[in-house]
């Protein structure tokens, strides 16, 4: 389970679609399929700059889905990171003098936790699919991203993997999406209004203490290289 700031419910989460496990895939969740290259080296480039920035470098040359209160963030410097490395040994340099660490939901969702010198946990089992995406207090972000994930996948001018987009949602109290904001287009309108549409439908389990007023900001990144179709097995909805 993840821990975010009791200030907020969430504000960042990013999303990156095409490269995730079979584990991920709507179609056939497996908890014991691991996915692919997940330790293997990489080549990493990844020069100091802003946290977040370097946050999202991490997230685009990895495929893993990166979740954090955005106020962690906030002033934060990275660390630079070169050379072949593993993904967590890369993330652990990248995190250095930031007094956070990653806290893995599997073994491509991680969120920040504040630690002074926390070692990366081992990865705990993924969150089965729900039809409504649970966010408890300290957050769960593969529990977000499937729903998500399956949200999209069904409105066949929304399907994720092409586009790069970021929205904003409000969640009600009885946590229906109450309101979508679109911050960058995907750069066809048809397809922004399939999004918002799509995103009106998402159902999740209420924020905490009635913090509705925080909104959950989404990143969605196009699919690179060797990617999973997420979207196998799901019926998409009918046109209207």
């Amino acid at each position: 389970m993840f821990r975010v700031a009791r200030s907020r419910w969430v504000c960042v989460l990013t999303l990156i679609f095409g490269i995730l496990s079979l584990a991920a895939s709507l179609a056939t969740a497996d908890s014991s399929v691991r996915p692919p290259d997940a330790a293997r080296p990489m080549k990493f480039d990844i020069p100091a700059q802003p946290l977040a920035a370097a946050l999202q470098a991490f997230a685009q040359a990895t495929g893993q889905s990166v979740f954090f209160d955005g106020q962690l963030a906030a002033g934060l410097e990275s660390a630079p990171v070169q050379g072949e490395l593993a993904p967590r040994d890369a993330l652990q340099r990248l995190l250095a003098g930031t007094r956070l660490a990653a806290r893995y939901a599997d073994e491509t969702t991680f969120t920040l936790v504040e630690t002074e010198a926390a070692p990366l946990p081992a990865p705990m089992p993924p969150a089965a699919p729900t039809d409504a995406a649970a966010v408890p207090d300290d957050g769960n972000a593969r529990i977000v991203q499937q729903a998500v994930e399956r949200t999209l996948c069904r409105w066949p001018r929304a399907q994720p993997g092409s586009y790069r987009a970021l929205l904003q949602l409000w969640v009600g109290p009885a946590g229906h999406v109450r309101r979508t904001r679109m911050l960058t287009s995907t750069g066809i309108a048809q397809r922004d209004a399939a999004l918002e549409a799509a995103m009106s439908s998402l159902v999740l389990t209420p924020p905490a203490d009635g913090a509705t007023d925080e909104p959950l900001t989404i990143l969605l990144l196009p699919s690179t290289g060797v990617s999973t179709d997420i979207c196998a097995g799901v019926t998409p909805r009918a046109a209207s």
